[in-house]
C-alpha cells in the first residue's frame, strides 16, 4: 500500500515544484566552430564531434552563425524571401531512446525552422541582423529578407531557435506543462547526435551577376563562426517524476508534387500519431544560379493551395473551405503572424498538448491524409510539410 501523504507535505511539495518549474538556465554554450561558406561550393555539412550534453533536461537548442557577407561586382538578380534563415539549410538531431528506439525529433530546413515558432508566439524566437538592424517581427507580408543583394558589405547574425516541445503559446502555465517534452538522460543516455547543412551564396537567392564571398564578422578575412547552444530546465529532483513523451517535428516535401490545377488532390498519407500541429509550406523553386545540394524557394505564396485539410476517410477533421480565413483563425487564437507561404493547421490552440488530435486512436485501414485544392499551376510550385508527432508523455488511454 503507498504512503499516505499528508496536507503539510502535499502543500510542501507543491510549493517546492512551484520554485524550480518554469525555471530556466538561459542558452549556455556547447559547441562552437568555423565554417568555411563558399560563392558556389554547394552544401557544406557539419557533424558535431560530441553527443549533446543531457546533465540537465534541454529545453531548446539554439543554432547562431555570425559573419560577413561581401556582394561585389554586380547585385544578385534575385534575393530569397528567406535568405538568411536559408543559410542553414537543414538540421537534423536523432538519438536512440529508450521506449522508441532510433528516432529523428528534428529534421527540418533553417528556413523552415527559423519561422516555426513565430506561429505560436510574437516575441522569443530567431533572431537575423544585418549591419546592427533586427529584421522586423512579426514577418511582413509579402515576406522579404534582410539582406538585399545590392553591391556592399554586410555583417550578419543569425539565430535559429529550436524548441525541444510542441509550443503552446506563453505564460507560467504553459512553461510547466513543457516538462514533459524535454530531453532527458533517462531517456537518451549519450546518444543525441548533430548534423547541421549549410548552404553556399545560392542558398541567399540567385548570385547571377554578383561576386559573393564570406568572412569573419567585421573582417575581411577569415570565416564565419557557427554555435550550438542549449536551453536547460531546472527540475532538478522533479525531472524523475515527468511522464516523459518525445516530440518529433520532420519537415519534408509532400509525397505528390501539386503543379497542376485540381481539385482535392492527396498531397500526403500522415502517420496515426498524437499530433498537435501539421504545417503546409508553399512557394516556388529557385531555378537559376542553385550549387548543388542547395536548397532556395525564390517565393513564397499564400495563394498556391486553397481548402487544406486533414482528413480520414476522405472527411474533413476540421472543415476548411477558405484557406485565408482558416489562416486569420489560427492567427487569432496565438496572437501571432504567421509568414507568408506557411499554413499552420494546430490542434492545440487551447495552449494544451492534450488537446492534440488522437490520431493513434485511428482504426487500422483508415485513411489519414493531407488534401488540398491547388490554385495556381505552375512547373516551380513546391509543397513541403512538417506533421508535428508526440511519443508517450501524459496522455491518457483512449476512450
Amino acid at each position: 500500500m503507498a504512503d499516505k501523504v499528508s496536507p503539510d507535505q502535499f502543500r510542501a511539495a507543491l510549493e517546492a515544484s512551484a520554485s524550480v518549474l518554469g525555471r530556466f538556465t538561459g542558452p549556455e554554450l556547447f559547441f562552437q566552430q568555423n565554417v568555411a561558406l563558399t560563392a558556389a561550393g554547394g552544401a557544406l555539412t557539419v557533424n558535431l564531434p560530441r553527443t549533446l550534453n543531457l546533465n540537465r533536461p534541454v529545453a531548446d537548442v539554439f543554432v547562431s552563425l555570425r559573419g560577413r557577407i561581401n556582394v561585389t561586382v554586380g547585385n544578385y538578380t534575385a534575393v530569397a524571401p528567406e535568405a538568411m534563415a536559408n543559410l542553414l539549410q537543414n538540421i537534423q538531431i536523432q538519438g536512440i531512446h529508450k521506449d522508441f528506439g532510433n528516432l529523428t525529433p528534428i529534421r527540418m530546413s533553417g528556413a523552415t525552422a527559423f519561422m516555426w515558432p513565430t506561429m505560436f508566439q510574437g516575441r522569443g524566437n530567431g533572431t537575423s541582423i544585418i549591419n546592427g538592424v533586427y529584421q522586423a517581427f512579426p514577418a511582413a507580408r509579402p515576406m522579404t529578407s534582410n539582406f538585399t543583394g545590392a553591391v556592399g558589405t554586410y555583417d550578419f547574425i543569425t539565430v535559429w531557435r529550436i524548441p525541444v516541445g510542441p509550443l503552446l503559446g506563453q505564460g507560467q502555465a504553459v512553461k510547466r506543462q513543457y516538462t514533459n517534452f524535454m530531453w532527458m538522460a533517462s531517456d537518451w543516455a549519450d546518444s543525441l547526435q548533430t548534423q547541421l547543412i549549410f548552404g553556399d551564396a545560392s542558398a541567399l537567392g540567385d548570385p547571377t551577376g554578383a561576386t559573393v564571398t564570406f568572412t569573419a564578422f567585421g573582417s575581411a578575412t577569415g570565416s564565419p563562426v557557427m554555435s550550438v547552444h542549449l536551453n536547460y530546465s531546472l527540475l532538478t529532483q522533479f525531472a524523475g517524476l515527468v511522464r516523459s513523451g518525445v516530440t518529433i517535428r520532420t519537415e519534408q516535401p509532400t509525397a505528390q508534387q501539386q503543379t497542376a490545377l485540381t481539385t482535392q488532390a492527396v498531397l500526403q498519407t500522415l502517420q496515426k500519431q498524437i499530433t498537435p500541429n501539421v504545417l503546409v509550406k508553399t512557394g516556388t523553386i529557385q531555378t537559376t544560379g542553385l550549387s548543388a545540394g542547395v536548397t532556395t524557394l525564390a517565393a513564397l505564396s499564400d495563394v498556391q493551395l486553397d481548402r487544406t485539410q486533414i482528413t480520414v476517410d476522405n472527411k474533413p477533421v476540421r472543415n476548411n473551405q477558405d484557406n485565408i480565413v482558416f489562416k486569420a483563425d489560427q492567427e487569432a487564437y496565438w496572437a501571432s503572424l504567421i509568414p507568408e507561404g506557411y499554413f499552420l493547421m494546430s490542434f492545440v490552440e487551447g495552449q494544451n498538448a492534450l488537446l492534440s488530435y488522437r490520431g493513434d486512436g485511428l482504426s487500422g485501414g483508415s485513411q489519414f491524409q493531407l488534401q488540398s485544392d491547388v490554385i495556381a499551376a505552375s512547373a516551380n510550385n513546391r509543397q513541403f510539410y512538417i506533421q508535428e508527432q508526440i511519443l508517450g508523455g501524459p496522455f491518457p488511454a483512449q476512450r
